[in-house]
């Protein structure tokens, strides 16, 4: 499944981000960053604030004398720091050194230039500044506002645009100012803002060194004022600024696990990348909201369904504490009643979030992910009883569930959301959502109602998590809903196998099965819903050429009359799709054929040069319409590696460990290092066949592997397997 010769590979964004502010460009000296989306090149370079797009492309540019010139086209190099990025630029006898790195005090970003003359008179150097403000949450997709105000002060510029906002600051003042590339006095505008310019003049000798800092932050408007204070302190320091991003990135990687495969290098380098490139997801705009992003350029907001699929792969890493207020977040804007407008439901768990704060309900498969979740944070961190409130949370979602299904058959209906939200808002939405389709699950731009098969199952999982924890024995709801449990588990076993096709069909509807092969339906197998040679006939099914490509596997099988190679979800194809094929593959036993599927992941991140993609072509390995960096592309191949090739299923609360490998016979070793088990860490270390035990947490640890089980007491160590507990390895 690896990669064919010639294959085009897209441009190498930089990306650097805190949870506050994100910084996009293409490392040439600028943050300008040209993007492929539907076809085109769009331009997303520029600085997110608190889940705001601030500004577009921000480009400085230079003269002296009759000369002018850019950083691009002087660029000598580059390189990326811990928490900031910099580059060397020559021109006319001048040496410049420039950072940029986002912020953690405020949300943006700030940008330092320091130039060296090495020949001439002195002089001075005159900098522009230019950039397009947007100031729209990135929920919707390239729209940008026509109407803005802006202000001038001693201090300041602002640009303000219904209730977002950002402001300027630099170390030198402004000598020169543009708006919409006319000249401008200063002091109070309101209209279009096509491109704001900023001019600096900059006394520049040999021998003595020029500087001059340049800030840009904001997202919520109500914020930038009570963050004057913090704003002066970056610009006067954005090393420290850059240092204190840095410190946090190392505490956070430093709490995680390490994983070694040395049979297997590409697992973990791929295992690197893919933490690395999820802590970039991190997010806490304000408004006390916590989770993470969907992606880059494209989908910087706080998405239920991809917090969801993220939420499994931060667990496994240990962050528990963000975790948990993940969960909460999405559970605080849990729908109370039936809201059209807003595509809400009563119970249903928000599809978008952003500061405002700004909501968006409307899909099928969010709210069905939660209750799974609460049960991982839980088992994982040792808990034992349910945060306030999240009891309450789980009860809705049942009750949203259940209003959607068909007592006879346990099936959820799924469909026609953004179909109701567009119903309720004809007299005066300016703005379609972006979300059309008459369908809105995973695949939200193609019709799968009404009765998907990756809804049932979820829906099934869901129900199992949450009768573990809200049933009653002898309680007639609790008695309902494990009836229906179980009528949903043999319905999906009865109406869902394709016998002709060796596989399960797509999706219901109208009581006939839809005949399209997706790999939506390998969750079917990854539940444990069929018996094992049956879940490999339908994991070998999937594994064949015309869904499972050499660099993934694709939405839509390509016999199927409606497969598009440039379809989002008709044809491209998905990296969490190959990774629901290798979590079905190694479930189902079939473990070289999980392995090709983790190789394959591990293939396009490095083809990606670290980052995560969100689709590709169906017909060759080439990005299109797709995020460089998309969350459900990174986390399920981390949850792969721990839960499926590793085979770990812990309970903290009882203190309880099970490690069953699914390791190739030519593996000799591999390795994890403080895997976080509650308040605890151990240390795995295999080696063929036999497995030592580390553990430094508190209590007696239970330890179960595929053929021995025993305990390892507080600060001790146990070998399992081929040699008795505790003899000397």
């Amino acid at each position: 499944m690896r990669d064919t010769p010639g294959a085009a590979r897209p441009p190498t964004p930089v990306l650097l981000t805190t949870p506050m502010s994100a910084i996009l460009l293409d490392g040439q000296g600028d943050l300008a960053l040209g993007c492929e989306m539907r076809g085109a090149t769009a331009e997303w370079g520029g600085i997110i604030g608190q889940c705001v797009r601030l500004i577009s492309a921000w480009r400085l540019g230079f003269w002296l004398g009759e000369d002018t010139g850019d950083l691009p086209s002087s660029l000598v190099d580059a390189e990326t720091l811990a928490g900031a990025w910099r580059s060397h630029h020559a021109w006319r006898g001048l040496e410049i050194v420039h950072a940029v790195s986002p912020t953690t005090m405020v949300a943006g970003a700030v940008r330092t230039l320091r130039c060296t003359q090495t020949e001439g008179s002195p002089a001075t150097l005159h900098i522009t500044s230019t950039f397009a403000p947007y100031l729209l949450p990135v929920m919707v997709e390239g729209v940008r506002p026509h109407e803005f105000r802006v202000e001038t002060s001693s201090e300041e510029i602002r640009i303000r645009q219904r209730g977002f906002g950002l402001s300027v600051q630099s170390s030198v003042a402004p000598s020169f100012l543009l708006l919409n590339r006319g000249s401008w006095i200063g002091g109070r505008w309101t209209g279009r803002v096509d491109e704001f310019g900023i001019e600096y003049a900059v006394p520049i000798a040999q021998g003595a060194p020029a500087e001059i800092r340049l800030l840009v932050h904001g997202g919520l408007d109500r914020t930038i004022g009570p963050a004057r204070a913090a704003a002066r302190d970056v610009l006067a320091d954005p090393e420290g600024s850059a240092a204190a991003t840095a410190a946090s990135d190392q505490a956070w990687e430093e709490g995680t696990p390490v994983l070694r495969f040395p049979n297997a290098p590409e697992l973990e380098r791929a295992y690197l990348r893919a933490r690395s490139s999820l802590r970039r997801l991190y997010a806490a705009p304000g408004d006390d909201l916590t989770g993470l992003v969907a992606g880059f350029p494209w989908y910087a907001a706080l998405w239920g369904r991809d917090t969801a699929w993220m939420l499994p792969a931060v667990i496994w890493l240990g962050d528990f504490d963000w975790a948990r207020r993940s969960i909460e977040t999405m559970f605080r804007y849990q729908s109370r009643g039936t809201v059209p407008i807003l595509g809400a439901e009563d119970g249903e768990l928000p599809m978008q979030l952003a500061p405002g704060p700004i909501f968006l309900y409307g899909s099928s498969d969010t709210t069905l992910y939660y209750p799974e979740l609460v049960d991982r944070w839980l088992r994982h961190a040792g808990a034992s009883q349910l945060p306030d409130g999240w009891a309450t949370a789980i009860e809705l979602v049942v009750r949203w569930a259940v209003a959607r299904s068909d007592p006879e058959t346990g099936l959820l209906r799924n469909g026609g959301e953004a179909e109701t939200i567009v119903a309720a808002t004809p007299g005066f939405a300016r703005v379609r959502y972006g979300i059309d389709a008459p369908d809105t699950t995973i695949w939200d731009s193609t019709d799968r109602r009404s009765h998907a098969i990756d809804i049932q199952v979820l829906w099934w999982r869901a129900l199992g998590s949450a009768l573990q924890w809200l049933g009653r024995p002898g309680d007639p709801g609790t008695s309902q809903n494990e009836r229906l449990r179980d009528r949903l588990a043999d319905t999906v076993r009865e109406r869902y196998r394709w016998e002709a096709e060796g596989y399960l069909y797509d999706s219901l509807r109208e009581g006939r099965p839809v005949e399209q092969r997706r790999p939506n339906a390998l969750l079917a197998v990854s539940a444990g819903l069929f018996e094992p040679e049956e879940a490999r006939r339908y994991v070998r099914r999937a594994a064949q050429g015309d869904l499972t490509t050499l660099w993934g596997v694709r939405t839509l099988s390509s016999i199927d009359p409606a497969y598009n190679s440039i379809a989002y979800h008709d044809g491209e194809v998905w990296t969490i799709a190959t990774a629901w094929a290798a979590d079905a593959a190694l479930a189902a036993g079939e473990a070289a054929l999980g392995l090709a599927y983790l190789t394959t992941i591990a293939d396009r991140f490095e083809q990606g040069n670290g980052f995560a993609p969100e689709c590709y072509r169906g017909d060759r390995p080439e990005p299109f319409d797709s995020c460089f960096l998309l969350g459900l592309s990174v986390a399920p191949f981390l949850t792969a590696l721990f839960e499926r090739l590793w085979g770990i299923v812990m309970d903290a609360r009882t203190l309880r460990l099970a490690v069953r490998p699914v390791f190739p016979p030519d593996w000799t070793t591999a390795s994890i290092e403080r895997l976080r088990v509650g308040s605890g860490a151990v240390d795995l270390r295999w080696n063929a066949g036999d497995l030592e035990v580390r553990w430094s947490g508190p209590g007696t640890l239970s330890v179960e592997t595929a053929s021995q089980s025993g305990t390892v007491a507080p600060g001790g160590t146990g070998t399992f397997g081929g040699r008795k507990l505790g003899e000397p390895s």
